[in-house]
């Protein structure tokens, strides 16, 4: 493969619908499936769209507004959308009204471009390449008085044959020290190369080597008294099937050598995901990659990149996670998976458990086992009425401690069915109050029958009423068969932690 970067199938019809949708606020679907970001004040859901930004590149504008642009789609020379707060995007037009004049080839795309403010101007810097083709591939500029466009173009700044390499595409400008330089690389390595001061053009006899073959969207961030240099590598482009994940290396200079974690030189990596990933996908998120970094109001790293597919559409989608820092090196979504649910940006806090990954645990039957007590949530008695209570007993084997786990039309819920009496575990009265007592009722519709089923982390989950946002526990942390199922505000106890274990 000589480059990546896909031409998705979707149009601008297709992403003005998701993004109609994502206006709704928390909890609603997209047109798509896709859930989008909510409008708590304190978390997001992933993806935060819109669809058809891959490779995407943020900037914020003085006025405190972000800007994301993509690779092109259909209908748009690279996209352009707007948040407040990076996560909620509103698609506002395309960056370019026509294509670049300076290739002759019209299968040339348009792709990763790369937002920058330098000069007084925002420079809007792209790849302009023939997918599956070395026809001279090159990097290329535009120009605009404002972050919103229309950007007008200045051509390239090199080609593949100025500077004597091979797929010059993947751009990264960066100034050091007053001087800007683009940094690029896409499967033949990763080079740097000295631009003139109006970052309209190189510097011969310049160029340095940064890393070695089969990666691509290189990007920088300075932190911590290193250069981090954050790469793509695996297999994008392919759906389900894209192998895609983010590595990462660091230097005390800009020019390297980038070493990993495993103190390996990144310029002697050729082989696909042979480095040490920061971020790789899941059965929810699909071939995370090419992403770009920004800093938030308090100083907090976030990563943009996009997935390949989710669990809902086989499509290119935005998606956001917090880069927090341990040892010197960058920890992405707390466990180096793409979130489900994140504590927002802009806001100072991040807790680890307030993050989830994927849906939990997926659809089946289900012994449930509190893991203070060691026993299993039941229905009492084997009732089977609409009110019978829901406890905890020593196991017995009987199908009133067996629960059908069942995902709810919103793809973040489950109904927990009980399989003896075939009713729906809730919240009784749909109280909102800690301490209120869980029962079973037959199926009402109601919020306080759907439950989130969220990973710990440690092999335990905890399940929170989607109407409280209360999560189930054993009473005073109980081991008594007997002991009354309830809710209560998530406090971390063993009493608020299960196990569930497939029948």
């Amino acid at each position: 493969m000589v480059d990546s970067h896909d031409h998705t199938g979707l149009n601008r019809r297709s992403v003005l619908k998701t993004i109609g949708a994502g206006a709704l606020g928390a909890g609603v679907i997209a047109t798509s499936g896709t859930t989008v970001a909510d409008e708590s004040s304190t978390h997001y859901h992933n993806p935060v769209g819109p669809v058809g930004f891959g490779d995407v590149t943020v900037i914020q504008a003085g006025d405190g507004t972000y800007y994301a642009y993509g690779t092109e789609t259909p209908e748009d020379i690279v996209p352009i959308a707007t948040s407040d707060d990076l996560v909620d995007w509103t698609y506002i037009d395309s960056a370019f009204d026509s294509y670049p004049d300076w290739r002759d080839d019209p299968d040339a795309g348009v792709w990763a471009p790369d937002i920058n403010y330098y000069n007084g101007q925002y420079y809007l810097y792209y790849s302009y390449s023939t997918w599956g083709s070395q026809d001279n591939p090159g990097i290329g500029v535009a120009l605009s008085d404002t972050p919103d466009g229309p950007f007008e173009d200045q051509g390239p700044v090199f080609r593949a044959e100025d500077l004597g390499m091979t797929n010059c595409i993947d751009s990264e400008f960066r100034v050091v020290d007053g001087t800007p330089y683009m940094i690029w690389g896409s499967f033949y390595g990763f080079y740097g190369v000295e631009l003139t001061s109006d970052g309209m053009d190189y510097v011969p006899d310049t160029t340095f080597h940064l890393a070695g073959d089969n990666r691509e969207g290189p990007m920088v961030i300075e932190e911590n008294g290193y250069y981090y240099l954050f790469y793509s590598t695996g297999h994008c482009c392919e759906g389900y099937d894209s192998t895609y994940e983010v590595e990462v290396g660091r230097s005390e200079s800009f020019f390297g050598p980038y070493y990993n974690q495993n103190g390996t030189d990144l310029r002697d990596l050729n082989e696909h995901r042979s480095g040490v990933s920061v971020l790789n996908g899941t059965d929810e998120f699909t071939g995370p990659g090419h992403n770009t970094a920004i800093q938030d109001e308090n100083g907090d790293w976030w990563m943009l990149y996009h997935v390949e597919a989710t669990a809902d559409q086989e499509t290119r989608i935005m998606m956001i996670d917090r880069i927090q820092w341990e040892n010197g090196w960058p920890v992405v979504a707390c466990d180096g998976t793409p979130s489900t649910q994140s504590p927002m940006p802009n806001t100072g806090s991040y807790d680890c458990g307030a993050v989830t990954s994927g849906i939990g645990i997926s659809e089946g039957t289900y012994a449930i086992t509190n893991v203070n007590s060691g026993k299993r949530l039941e229905v009492a008695s084997a009732g089977t009425s609409d009110g019978d209570n829901v406890q905890q007993y020593s196991d017995t084997g009987h199908a009133c401690q067996q629960w059908d786990v069942i995902e709810t039309d919103d793809h973040e819920t489950f109904h927990l069915r009980n399989v003896n009496s075939g009713k729906l575990m809730e919240v009784a009265g749909a109280d909102t109050s800690d301490g209120a007592t869980v029962q079973q009722y037959a199926d009402t519709g109601h919020a306080t029958q759907d439950w989130h089923i969220v990973d710990n982390g440690d092999g335990t989950y905890r399940i929170e009423n989607a109407n409280s946002g209360k999560v189930a526990e054993v009473n005073g942390a109980s081991t008594d068969d007997g002991a009354d199922v309830i809710q209560w505000s998530w406090n971390g106890g063993a009493n608020q932690r299960w196990t569930f274990d497939l029948v």
